[in-house]
């Protein structure tokens, strides 16, 4: 239902990943466990809830490329700049 005289907007498409989920695009402090992201063209899974850095202003988590333990590693994000994020992969 429109009101008199208001168009209603086309609504965007979310941005698609190449597994076909939708990716969220969220501050790194509402990153979870288990969530995927790609950085570098590799494909990420969170291990660790992001821990708060130098007062607030970065946040860091363990992070690893699925199936290969060996690439286990820590990533710092500003804590203003948003991730896209895929859940439930």
């Amino acid at each position: 239902m429109t009101r008199k005289g208001v168009k209603a907007q086309p609504r965007q498409a979310k941005p698609e990943t190449a597994k076909g989920t939708a990716a969220l695009s969220m501050l790194p402090m509402e990153i979870q466990v288990g969530d995927h992201f790609t950085d570098h063209d590799f494909e990420w899974e969170v291990l660790t809830r992001p821990a708060v850095l130098h007062g607030g202003q970065s946040l860091r988590a363990r992070i690893r490329r699925p199936g290969l333990p060996e690439t286990e590693r820590e990533m710092t994000w500003q804590a203003h700049e948003r991730v896209q994020i895929r859940r439930g992969s």
